[in-house]
């Protein structure tokens, strides 16, 4: 669970710096005092974790991960089939998903991407993109990660 707070606390902590950046809004940027006092050392509003961040954009979703671990490698081709029809994409250097078909936006997560993909609501991403071996067999997202997993390279 304190997992779950720290990503959603550094999720708000983002958000809030961009909406709230002053260069984007066109106010002038001032450099924070060196010191709060005589003897006080300057404070910072977040506090640096040492835990390792993902991929650049940020993401930690298992794809990213998969592609931090080097389970996947940007530019991977994905598979999903839903009523008979195959739908493509390409899996960026950031965990991102990229339709074939829009060639445009990474989505962030498999359920987004597979979701449009499907033209539905939802969808079960990790289940219902595949990758191709060299043999032609397609195997799940889901099952990858799990071997990933099983293996201790995630």
């Amino acid at each position: 669970m304190t997992s779950v707070i720290e990503t959603r606390q550094d999720l708000y902590l983002r958000l809030f710096e961009h909406i709230w950046n002053p260069e984007r809004i066109g106010l002038p940027v001032s450099l924070p005092p060196a010191h709060n006092g005589p003897d006080k050392p300057a404070t910072r509003a977040r506090q640096t974790t040492t835990r390792r961040r993902p991929a650049a954009s940020g993401r930690r979703t298992d794809v990213a991960k998969m592609i931090g671990a080097q389970v996947l490698k940007a530019g991977t081709r994905l598979v999903l089939t839903y009523r008979s029809t195959d739908h493509w994409a390409t899996v960026d250097e950031d965990g991102g998903i990229i339709l074939a078909a829009t060639g445009g936006t990474p989505y962030g997560r498999a359920d987004e991407a597979g979701a449009v993909a499907r033209g539905t609501k939802t969808c079960q991403g990790m289940n219902e993109w595949h990758v191709e071996d060299e043999k032609g067999e397609r195997i799940s997202l889901r099952t990858l990660r799990d071997r990933a997993m099983e293996a201790g390279v995630l």
